[in-house]
């Protein structure tokens, strides 16, 4: 039974400056205030590239110390609509709190998922390499939030460009406190974390990503660099193409007459269902049904 791996169908909204710039803020932006910030090392590419796209935006740039870090915010002429604002408005991102971020259901380019993944892991990611006992490297790209549905977001475009991928769950929750009538009420947010940790996955997202934090970008290059020998198994279960892999049916058996129901999608009739790419029936099936 053939098993899809990727789903290639994207759509054409947003490129990948686009793309970055809003993965960037919903990982380390400020998005519920009057204006937008952006806080990060401000030596880093990614605090640079908010600069530049600021400047091709016509905004101007403030820049606060705050320790080793910068607050950037990015003020517009008063009476005017903020070009900045307006882009992630356009990308259904603006005021969006930490647990509520999500990206919006359009037909976004491949190029902006690129991008937005690119700014994610930037911002709110990790790469690590890590040596075993016997010398061998072995590397991991992780991105964490406190949002469930971008988490699953993330994990779905990262399986259509054909990189494999885990969801899990840190219950070592993220602590937030506050105070009501003079009592503090502790809220706590379990961690949802995308991991990639297959060799070829994290060749395949060497590739595609582009980090513009500097030892991110050399960290992950150096190990798909140390683990770019390795390549998918080829055997009777894999060979034909790789973004397909082949599975037996384990048995067969008579269930009796039973209802049964079909999903549609659209554009590209294809969805991801616990990490795989599933056809689904068309609308004209569905009608002669």
């Amino acid at each position: 039974m053939p098993v899809s791996l990727a789903a290639a169908h994207f759509g054409t909204e947003g490129d990948a400056r686009k793309g970055y710039f809003v993965g960037a803020m919903l990982g380390d932006g400020g998005m519920t205030s009057c204006t937008p910030e952006f806080h990060g090392d401000p030596l880093d590419g990614a605090v640079e590239f908010m600069r530049e796209f600021a400047a091709e935006h016509g905004c101007g740039v403030r820049e606060i110390p705050q320790g080793a870090i910068v607050r950037l915010r990015f003020p517009f002429r008063a009476g005017h609509r903020n070009p900045i604002t307006d882009c992630l408005r356009r990308f259904e991102v603006w005021g969006q709190r930490c647990e509520e971020k999500r990206l919006p259901d359009m037909p976004l380019s491949r190029d902006f998922w690129i991008g937005c993944l690119s700014g994610l892991v930037d911002t709110d990611g990790c790469v690590r390499e890590r040596i075993n006992a016997r010398g061998a490297v072995h590397g991991s790209v992780e991105f964490a939030t406190v949002s469930a549905l971008l988490a699953s977001q993330v994990s779905d475009a990262l399986l259509r460009l054909g990189v494999s991928n885990r969801v899990r769950v840190d219950q070592r929750q993220q602590k937030q406190g506050h105070s009501i009538n003079g009592r503090l009420v502790v809220r706590r947010r379990p961690i949802h974390i995308v991991e990639i940790s297959r060799a070829t996955a994290l060749v395949r997202l060497s590739g595609l990503l582009d980090l513009r934090i500097g030892y991110k970008s050399a960290r992950l290059k150096g190990v798909a660099q140390a683990i770019g020998h390795v390549t998918p198994a080829r055997s009777e279960m894999h060979g034909y193409d790789e973004s397909v892999a082949l599975d037996r049916v384990k048995s067969i058996s008579v269930v009796g007459i039973r209802n049964v129901y079909g999903v549609a999608t659209t554009p590209s009739g294809l969805f991801v269902v616990n990490g795989l790419v599933t056809g689904a029936v068309r609308q004209s099936t569905l009608a002669n049904r």
